[in-house]
């Protein structure tokens, strides 16, 4: 064999972050070799003896790997220091540990094994936001708060209905990253470089082995689609912070003086905190933990926009570009879980001004639309000529700086004869139709935030919730299942074979 030179590039092109990196997937590098050899001999490939050499030499490497003794050469890079490091114990029966594989499908499974675990762990993680939102909802059914749009009182609502909204918008970006762990669970081990191999392998033997529920058919739709994964985790994961941005943006305005109505627990800020509060303002007690996990949902979504325009152009089969990947699919699942953890703390300690709440709702006029709906429904008139009366007179009220509750009968009747409408109204019955409380309970339809109709919404994000643990559970058994059934073939080979 020639000599080889020294390559300069080889610690740009295996540089430090990427050893750090593939690091954290030497685990799934045994699982998945491990799995390849016991297909070899499945196929009769490999006989019985090397295979248990193989096998007791991957044990003997990952008791190094969970000692953190194991070290990467730069000079080989992750997956060829795991063969050296076998052939080196067991001699040339290593060099067979390569047959019918490709550094390119080994990587893609090594990546994609650990993408699921994590995938796994962090839809499990969201659980405890779930169950604390609906938590918040159910004991807030009858606590009225101001509903907002374009950040002007628009209509009551209730604190409840608020977490259920956010409660449904992370179940729906949780089936988002559901639906990419469901889409590429295929397993590209066998795939080789991007061409499949003469060898007789059994692909569906090490599909099940790795828990994937099927074999990724084309080969080079397997390798090519390095990244791909990536891209579409991350999407789901910049989805549920985007979700997680609203509703810190929603508790850092309810949080300030001018609105009052939540306050951040100790727990998560302090006044006279050198961190939480103001070196100079002793006063102020800074919401920094929401201004963060706001942060969180632009940089995943940056991380989104480099894997795409990194992958944008990268032709058929493997392309070392889409190795860049690793980094911000790492970075992504950093973020994402760290703020996950503390959005935690904020739900479970936060503190509700429900008097607050409700005199907002009394003194922003955002009861007129119920007055209108009101005048509406008893009189028969159509809702628009109704609008147009009833809004004449709170503009009225609010240039003279009058309260809607301050509105008497007599003016909307007179108002209603000057656009040529007859009503017959009382003083009793608007203090009815603006009365929060009764409002609130008017609205019984689906999704409505009458007692009635909340507990039935409550009733299906209570069973979403059920659907989307179950599910989680579901996949993390499969996972472990398989790594379970390849340590017991392992094992029982290594008793007949491994002396």
């Amino acid at each position: 064999m020639k000599d080889q030179k020294n390559l300069e590039t080889a610690s740009y092109i295996v540089s430090q972050t990427q050893i750090f990196l593939d690091l954290k997937m030497v685990s799934y590098d045994l699982w998945a070799t491990t799995a390849h050899i016991l297909m070899l001999n499945k196929q009769n490939i490999i006989n019985n003896k090397n295979t248990a050499k193989i096998l007791k030499a991957l044990k003997e490497i990952e008791k190094d790997v969970q000692g953190g003794k194991f070290n990467i050469d730069p000079k080989k890079g992750a997956q060829l220091t795991l063969e050296a490091k076998i052939i080196e114990k067991i001699g040339d029966v290593g060099y067979s540990v390569h047959t019918g594989r490709s550094r390119n499908d080994q990587i893609m499974v090594i990546e994609m094994l650990y993408l699921k675990n994590e995938i796994i762990g962090l839809m499990k993680s969201f659980i405890p936001i779930l169950a604390e939102l609906f938590k918040l909802a159910k004991n807030n059914i009858k606590t009225v708060m101001p509903g907002y749009t374009h950040m002007q009182p628009a209509k009551p609502t209730t604190f409840g209905q608020w977490a259920l909204a956010y409660l449904n918008g992370f179940l729906k970006s949780l089936k988002t990253l559901e639906y990419y762990f469901d889409l590429y669970d295929s397993n590209p081990l066998g795939s080789c470089e991007s061409y499949g191999t003469s060898w007789p392998l059994d692909r569906e033997f090490t599909t099940k082995l790795l828990g994937f529920s099927k074999a990724w058919e084309i080969p080079q739709d397997a390798v090519s689609s390095r990244g791909f994964v990536q891209l579409g985790y991350l999407n789901g994961m910049a989805e549920v912070c985007l979700v997680v941005s609203k509703l810190a943006q929603d508790l850092i305005l309810f949080d300030t003086f001018e609105y009052g109505m939540i306050a951040l627990g100790d727990e998560v800020a302090q006044r006279l905190h050198p961190i939480t509060g103001s070196s100079v303002m002793a006063q102020k007690k800074n919401p920094d933990v929401l201004e963060l996990i706001r942060s969180t949902a632009p940089q995943v979504a940056g991380y989104v926009n480099i894997v795409f325009n990194i992958l944008d152009s990268l032709p058929m089969g493997y392309n070392r570009d889409s190795r860049e990947v690793k980094e911000y699919i790492d970075l992504g699942l950093t973020k994402t879980k760290a703020m996950i953890k503390v959005l935690e703390k904020v739900l479970t300690t936060l503190k509700i001004d429900k008097e607050k709440m409700l005199s907002q709702v009394e003194n922003n006029y955002s009861l007129t639309t119920d007055l209108a709906d009101f005048i509406s429904q008893k009189s028969g008139v159509g809702y628009r000529l109704i609008y147009k009366i009833v809004g004449q007179v709170v503009d009225e009220a609010i240039n003279k700086g009058k309260l809607l509750k301050e509105i008497s009968a007599d003016e909307i009747i007179n108002k209603a004869l000057m656009n040529k409408v007859k009503l017959q109204l009382t003083n009793e019955e608007i203090k009815k139709a603006i009365d929060p409380k009764l409002v609130i309970e008017k609205r019984n339809h689906i999704g409505g935030s009458s007692t009635s109709s909340m507990n039935k919404s409550l009733i299906n994000a209570q069973n979403a919730i059920k659907d989307i643990n179950q599910s989680i559970k579901k996949k993390l058994l499969v996972f472990t299942k398989a790594k379970e059934k390849t340590d017991l073939i392992v094992n029982n080979l290594l008793e007949k074979y491994g002396s």
